[in-house]
């Protein structure tokens, strides 16, 4: 069963969206731009409409390279089938943050107003981010109240999981009103999305979460953990 968490409250945070910006730690925005910020987080937060959708499902065997969970899903990726070796279970979900945020961005576009329209669009960054962690603690919740821990959170695109697996979660909810949609490149609609999955289980106290991070030399890659 899908379950839905709507009105998520979501705090943002301008140093996030500097870095989104491609500003450094050392290296800030001008008054000018910092000003533009400003205010776009302001409207931002009437324009968005973060919520998650989320659905445990039992793991029934990993065999490398492939997770088969109970439903009968598959999930093909030698870096996920490491991390849910020891997991009993797998919480797959998607947040978004509605799509009021992107379609005044493709408005501010229209309209040649770029500079606004990208700082608009770094903000939405952070809060689909933002919207993913959100739900990423909730299921920390849930499994420490059954006296288990989580995995880090993965999703189709990143390490070596083929972005077409989109389809096997978004086939596992069961058609729930998730308010995003794929296109035929599995890329989703609206693009500030986030969907994957999370490990559940019971680890050894001093064995770490597993991070392919460890394994890639890409140092730059914001996405590093």
């Amino acid at each position: 069963m899908v379950k839905t968490l709507r009105h998520v409250e979501i705090e943002i945070d301008k140093d996030e969206v500097c870095r989104y910006l491609g500003y450094g730690k050392d290296q800030g925005p001008n008054s000018s731009i910092s000003s533009l910020i400003d205010e776009e987080i302001e409207e931002a937060y009437d324009l968005i409409q973060p919520s998650c959708f989320y659905q445990l499902v039992d793991i029934k065997r990993v065999r490398k390279p492939r997770v088969i969970l109970e439903d009968g899903s598959r999930i093909t990726s030698k870096v996920l089938s490491r991390v849910l070796s020891r997991c009993y279970q797998v919480s797959i979900f998607v947040a978004n943050i509605g799509r009021g945020l992107e379609e005044r961005v493709a408005q501010l576009m229209k309209e040649g107003q770029m500079l606004r329209a990208t700082i608009l669009d770094a903000i939405g960054s952070e809060v689909a981010e933002k919207t993913a962690r959100y739900l990423q603690d909730e299921v920390q919740e849930l499994a420490n109240s059954n006296g288990a821990e989580i995995t880090l959170r993965y999703s189709p695109g990143y390490c070596d999981w083929d972005i077409k697996q989109q389809r096997v979660l978004f086939q596992a909810m069961n058609s729930a009103p998730l308010g995003v949609s794929l296109t035929e490149e599995c890329l989703m609609v609206p693009c500030k999305s986030v969907s994957g999955i999370i490990g559940l289980g019971h680890f050894e106290k001093w064995q770490p979460r597993y991070s392919p991070c460890r394994l890639c030399n890409q140092m730059d890659c914001q996405s590093r953990r």
